[in-house]
């Protein structure tokens, strides 16, 4: 049991640590809220990277290939929720595809990054006539 001198010595202190503990919690948790978006926006951006190669990749070598792979990448991202930064860039080289796709992310703490950028790379499927089989 406290004394009432003793209790005027405490006076406030409580005040004291709330005022210095809520922001740093409330900070903690703003980062793991914007990391967790981060990490969302991430994966959006690898499964539509990794789609739109795969689509341009597997198609019959027209110039069909880029646009198609561009509606594949833009219907993907709009599916998972998410819009993209800038347009993705497909490079199709003779044996390889490569897209790169960026995903914005919501900004939660200001000085952390609003974009997350993957590429993906996959190997052309090779058409081959019967002949030549």
């Amino acid at each position: 049991m406290m004394l009432p001198s003793e209790a005027r010595h405490d006076r406030g202190e409580t005040s004291i640590q709330a005022v210095l503990l809520v922001p740093i919690v409330l900070g903690i948790f703003l980062l793991g809220v914007h990391a967790t978006a981060l990490g969302h926006g991430s994966h959006v951006a690898s499964a539509a990277a990794i789609r739109g190669a795969q689509v341009a990749a597997f198609s019959d070598s027209s110039g069909n290939d880029v646009v198609k792979a561009l509606n594949e990448v833009e219907q993907v991202v709009t599916d998972l929720g998410s819009h993209m930064s800038v347009a993705p860039a497909i490079r199709i080289e003779s044996k390889t595809v490569t897209v790169t796709v960026s995903v914005e992310v919501q900004s939660v703490v200001p000085f952390l990054p609003r974009s997350v950028s993957r590429t993906a790379t996959v190997s052309r499927e090779q058409f081959l006539q019967e002949q030549d089989r």
